[in-house]
């Protein structure tokens, strides 16, 4: 199974090292962009597999976490409840192999988006990975099972499920804004021109949603398929799985609202913050 930390109601750790696992193309693109810009993050992409086993070779997360990149040493005590500026953000369409990179001390905290498998936008190197068949029929199921030939049942589904459920911040496609935002917030980085104190929490807020909102919004939604056509019904028929796996990630995101909580939030409700407020009302 994957070596990534199984979300609940933990708090974001700070030897965790937060992981953007992109399946699709132009979902990349527009994630790494606002990472960049908008968080001045420090990305270390992962591209190939050739890369992660490079990465593997040299320990890459050991060293991050001695250069204080990552880790205890890579906080700001002066940023209120442990948040932080350029955050590292290892990326990569890999996520089993990228898995591996992840250890006890430093758990892998992953982000993703969701999208219908009628906007799948394979990465090239995930297509080479998977045989023919895999491309045109369930293709994340097998991806997420590691079943790359012949029939799927519920077994393999129920992997994929439970990977998405359980070791992912979920991103929904046509709510790209907002899912980047939720991601921002559970992990605590201050956006440009955002100030990180207790005083600027909501302006940091909104110069962040600003930041987003201005890249991703020309992002492409979902498109309509209409479910009465036989095109429709030849495609679902070879894609079943994936079109559950696609209602699970969507469930999951909106179950996300409740579980997903910010950083300064996290710290305050475990009695870590910089908070004195909320020691005094009891919360």
């Amino acid at each position: 199974m994957y070596r990534i930390l199984i979300f609940s109601s933990l708090l974001y750790s700070p030897n965790d090292v937060p992981f953007f696992w992109h399946a699709h193309v132009s979902d990349e693109k527009p994630v790494k962009e606002v990472l960049r810009k908008c968080f001045d993050a420090d990305l270390v992409e992962l591209n190939t597999v050739e890369d992660v086993e490079k990465a593997k070779r040299l320990n890459l997360v050991s060293t991050l976490v001695s250069q204080d990149r990552i880790g205890v040493g890579a906080l700001d005590d002066s940023l209120y409840n442990g948040q932080r500026r350029k955050p590292l953000v290892i990326t990569s369409p890999h996520i089993r192999e990228t898995a591996e990179l992840f250890s006890q001390d430093n758990f892998g905290r992953v982000f993703s988006f969701y999208r219908h498998p009628i906007d799948y936008d394979v990465d090239p190197g995930l297509k080479r990975k998977l045989p023919p068949e895999a491309g045109a029929n369930n293709f994340l199921s097998r991806l997420l099972s590691d079943v790359h030939t012949g029939p799927l049942e519920f077994k393999e589904l129920g992997i994929a499920k439970q990977v998405i459920r359980q070791t992912t911040i979920a991103g929904s496609r046509d709510l790209m804004a907002e899912s980047l935002l939720r991601f921002s917030n559970y992990y605590g980085w201050v956006p440009v021109g955002g100030q990180g104190t207790k005083d600027s929490y909501e302006s940091d807020d909104a110069i962040a949603k600003q930041c987003i909102e201005d890249i991703v919004k020309d992002a492409p939604g979902e498109r309509y398929a209409d479910h009465n056509s036989p095109e429709w019904k030849v495609f679902y028929k070879a894609n079943k799985l994936d079109c559950q796996l696609y209602e699970i990630a969507r469930s999951t995101w909106r179950a996300q609202i409740q579980t997903i909580i910010p950083l300064v939030l996290q710290k305050r409700r475990a009695g870590e913050g910089d908070d004195d407020e909320v020691k005094e009302d009891g919360e």
